[in-house]
């Protein structure tokens, strides 16, 4: 049997844009897990007002803050554009006023970890592996 005109290369950007559909897709899946697994406080606290960090909006406290930063978020060039070479996916909690996250996260109340533990299964039947 021989194939003539047979290009493969043609199918290539096919292929990886729905791989990364389906990377987003388990990455959307593991922080909505992750989300529900977040420790929520139940205290806010005003900015400083006095001593030496006063100010500062990092200093304050909301109830619900981490779980509100955790989102997912696909690697881009400076055009915009998915990276070469490097294309992924990452899901991040945590930001400069929830700089706490990585606190939280490594204190014995690991949710992301149990997040990414408890979607596996669910994670390889989104990305078609088995």
């Amino acid at each position: 049997m021989r194939v003539e005109l047979w290009n493969p290369e043609k199918y290539d950007i096919d292929f990886e844009n729905i791989a990364m559909e389906r990377l987003v897709e388990a990455a959307e899946f593991v922080a909505s897990v992750a989300r529900n697994a977040c420790p929520v406080g139940t205290v806010s606290y005003p900015i400083y007002k006095r001593g030496p960090y006063a100010g500062k909006s990092w200093t304050a406290r909301d109830a619900g803050a981490l779980k509100k930063t955790i989102r997912v978020r696909q690697k881009l060039s400076k055009s915009g554009k998915p990276l070469k070479g490097k294309r992924n996916v990452r899901v991040y909690a945590g930001n400069y006023n929830v700089y706490y996250a990585s606190i939280v996260e490594h204190s014995g109340i690991s949710f992301m970890r149990t997040a990414i533990w408890n979607s596996t299964a669910k994670i390889k039947q989104i990305l078609g592996a088995e």
